[in-house]
């Protein structure tokens, strides 16, 4: 992917998210809660730092995974709504969004 691809992909990421009402402002904020959307080798990462009242250290009582996969869910159906190839790495958790062929 050139790097002009990339951030072509990055930007219409992070419009496709902020349109269907995603903060990804928060997105580049070290330690802010919120989307993370950034730019990979190959794709575009989307993951997720929850907030205080979410972190599962403060709550016995949410069901952090539970939550993570509905978001991931929400996150997979709308960007392939968008035209996107999304996938779950399953090593981080995080969606990876890349270009059709």
């Amino acid at each position: 992917m050139t790097p002009d691809a990339a951030e072509k992909l990055l930007a219409d990421v992070c419009g496709t998210l902020a349109r269907a009402g995603f903060d990804v402002a928060s997105a580049s904020e070290e330690g802010s809660p919120g989307l993370r959307v950034r730019r990979d080798a190959d794709s575009v990462m989307v993951g997720w730092v929850p907030g205080s009242e979410l972190d599962p250290a403060g709550r016995h009582d949410a069901d952090f995974e539970g939550i993570c996969a509905a978001l991931r869910s929400a996150l997979l159906a709308i960007l392939t709504q968008a035209g996107h190839a999304v996938q779950v790495d399953r090593d981080s958790g995080e969606v990876r969004v890349g270009l059709l062929a």
